[in-house]
Formats: C-alpha cells, sequence, structure tokens
C-alpha cells in the first residue's frame, strides 16, 4: 500500500509539472498570435490582486505590469474601484479594509473585511489617516514624517523627519496630492504653532520622487489651519482656515496649487451661519470639494462644489436629521455617495448609511470590527511609493 501511494504521488508531481509546462507553453503560444496591444488592453482591466499572481506566469507579463505607463493605464480604469479603509477604536492599532459597493449593498448581512498589516510596527500609537490619492493612503507619524502606502500591493515609503522646532501647542496639518505637469506625489505639511500668535505657519512639501522635503512660501498671514488634513481636488489641497480681522473671527477656504506652489481664497457657499451651528470642515465626493457643518444640532449639512473654484456652483447635497443623541455625538465625514443618492457618514463610531430619497437610515456591519476612529476611501492601484 505504501509503493502504491508513493508511486501515485510521484505520478501526480509529473502531471502537476506537466500542467505547469502545458500552461507556460499556452501562454507563450498566446503571446505570438495576440498582438501586445490587445493584451495591454486585457490586463489593464483586470483587478490588482489578480495581476500580483499573473506576474509570476512569464518575465513578459512580469515586466508589463510593473510598467510606468502599464500602471496608468490600468489606474485609469479602475478609479472608482473603491475601498474604504478604517482604523478601529481598540487599544491597538488595527485597521481593516473592505470594498464600499459590498458595504453599501449588503447592509441587511455582514461585509466580508481584510485585515491590513500597517507597515510600521508600533501597536499602540494611532496615526492618522492624512489622506489618499490614486491608491496610495498618507499616514502622519507622530506630526514629524509621514508614511506613504499602497495597501493593495502592500508597498510602503516613509518620509524623512521634517525637522521643525516642535514645543506643546505645536501641531502640523498635512494633505497629500498629485502634481500632474511634474508627475510627482506630494505631501504638503503647514507646520502651525499657535504660542506665535502673529507669526506665519511654516509650509514644506515632500516630492515621493526625491524622498525629501523643500520650504515653500508660508501659509497666508493670520490664517491657520484648524482641519487636520488638507483636501486633494483637481491639482489642489485644500484647508478650512482660521482668520482674524480686527475683533472678528471667521473661517476661509485657502487653496495651495501643487503645480504652482501659489494659495488663493475658495469662497464657500451661502449658507447658514447661526451661532448654533458649528465651523464647516472639508471633505471630498465624487472628486468634488465639499463641506459640512452641523446646524442647530438637530440636522447635519453637506454642500457641494460641483466646479472646482466657481462660487456659484456650490449645491446643497443633502441634509441629515439627527436621531435622539443623548451623549451629544457629531456625525463624520461624509466619506462616499452611492449612485442612489446614499451617504456614507460615521456616527457614535460607527458607519451609518442615509437615504434621502426616504430618509432612512441603515447600519452597515463589517465582519471582525465594530467601533471606528477613522476612516479613507481609496481605490486599488499598482502605484508604487518606491517607483517612480
Amino acid at each position: 500500500m505504501t509503493n502504491m501511494s508513493s508511486s501515485s504521488q510521484g505520478r501526480r508531481r509529473i502531471d502537476y509539472h506537466q500542467r505547469g509546462v502545458i500552461r507556460t507553453s499556452s501562454i507563450m503560444e498566446m503571446e505570438a498570435f495576440i498582438p501586445e496591444e490587445l493584451v495591454v488592453e486585457i490586463l489593464s482591466r483586470i483587478p490588482v490582486k489578480c495581476l500580483l499572481k499573473f506576474r509570476c506566469v512569464c518575465k513578459s507579463w512580469n515586466s508589463l505590469i510593473s510598467d510606468s505607463y502599464f500602471i496608468k493605464k490600468h489606474l485609469h480604469h479602475f478609479t472608482h474601484h473603491n475601498r474604504i479603509i478604517l482604523s478601529a477604536t481598540t487599544a491597538e492599532f488595527h485597521l481593516n479594509s473592505c470594498y464600499l459597493n459590498s458595504l453599501i449593498s449588503s447592509t441587511s448581512s455582514t461585509t466580508i473585511s481584510e485585515h491590513l498589516n500597517y507597515p510600521v510596527k508600533n501597536k499602540y500609537r494611532h496615526d492618522g489617516i492624512v489622506g489618499s490619492c490614486d491608491g496610495l493612503v498618507c499616514f502622519a507619524i507622530k506630526g514629524d514624517c509621514v508614511l506613504l502606502w499602497n495597501p493593495s500591493i502592500r508597498v510602503s515609503k516613509k518620509s524623512p523627519p521634517l525637522g521643525n522646532n516642535w514645543r506643546p501647542g505645536c501641531f502640523t496639518s498635512f494633505g497629500l496630492g498629485y502634481d500632474h505637469v511634474k508627475q510627482d506625489y506630494k505631501v504638503v505639511a503647514v507646520f502651525c504653532d499657535p504660542n506665535h500668535f502673529f507669526s506665519e505657519s511654516k509650509v514644506k512639501v515632500y516630492s515621493m520622487a526625491t524622498n525629501s522635503w523643500r520650504k515653500i512660501q508660508d501659509f497666508p498671514h493670520g490664517v491657520t489651519p484648524y482641519q487636520n488634513s488638507g483636501k486633494f481636488v483637481t491639482g489642489t489641497l485644500n484647508w478650512a482656515s482660521n482668520f482674524t480681522l480686527g475683533s472678528t473671527s471667521s473661517w476661509i477656504i485657502v487653496s495651495l496649487d501643487l503645480q504652482k506652489e501659489s494659495y488663493r481664497e475658495i469662497l464657500p457657499p451661502d449658507y447658514e451661519k447661526e451661532e448654533t451651528s458649528s465651523t464647516p470642515t472639508l471633505g471630498v465626493l465624487n472628486e468634488c470639494l465639499c463641506m459640512s457643518y452641523d446646524h442647530k444640532r438637530t440636522h447635519f449639512v453637506v454642500w457641494l462644489m460641483k466646479d472646482y473654484g466657481v462660487t456659484e456652483s456650490w449645491i446643497k447635497l443633502v441634509t441629515v436629521p439627527y436621531l435622539p443623541n443623548p451623549e451629544d455625538f457629531s456625525y463624520s465625514g461624509p466619506y462616499y455617495v452611492s449612485e442612489k443618492g446614499e451617504v456614507l457618514l460615521m456616527f457614535e463610531f460607527d458607519l451609518v448609511l442615509f437615504d434621502p430619497s426616504d430618509r432612512s437610515f441603515k447600519y452597515p456591519r463589517i465582519q471582525n470590527g465594530k467601533g471606528w476612529f477613522d476612516a479613507e476611501v481609496y481605490v486599488e492601484t499598482l502605484v508604487s511609493p518606491m517607483k517612480h
């Protein structure tokens, strides 16, 4: 019996080897008959996880999938292949990820999620999510450097330290974006020192291509970002910021053009400015700048700028009512708007889906997770922080 078993195992090994040869030769024959342009076109429409396996098929495919032209072409096809990354409220730093379409369409069941292995090993420090761009997710590490990480291909790069003269009360507001002229991903760091009220906030730009920080023009005089991160829209980073004029304190939107490295003011919509309304925060929905705030603690209001930089293009997107709220929590987000108009928010450390058509709420459930501190939408791409 033992001899027969080992003999059959040997035959299996031969069969597997032969199958491998057949597969490889079949691919080589296919490449001989199918034009290279068509192979590129087909592969550029295949999800990242499959492509990572396909790199092992043959040398030509490995070379193709790693090529910068192919990576950009693949990115073009997968711009709306959205996932959401979630930071858990646990004592240890845990990150989960799931597809947005699954999360929104399966509110009656549990959505399968993937646990992500965060590259920086410090399990009790919760690094804040700055933002995402073309599949790269940016994390702020202790306000002194950033991590650029593509969780889809599990590749990351940590920036050099900023080297700012940090003192108690100081903080850094980061923003991640893309300079389409220089074809470079950039992180902007606005260093704010409340100890010096009349001093400008110092600004540095990190280039992923050069892996270095460079000082640029200071933030506009007397203006300080009050939001943790700048929001990337149409080649610009945008901060909700405080400014004081005489005895009057107000807020404005400061926009930084990543290519020109120049600032300008973006006017908000003509919205309710009662004292009972909270100071607005900025976000990004469907690649458009959005603004949200609490109104009289009864509603959460979201505005959307359909044509960036055009004040008249602001529209009131949705008004979300507050349910009985004894602990006085606020909504955060919005993170996403579905094709049906459903808005994904966070409330009391859980995700909430509001449908404005019937003003109903749904509560998406995620496998192996409950209680979220932070969230960010990103796309599955091949863009690597190590190659540019």
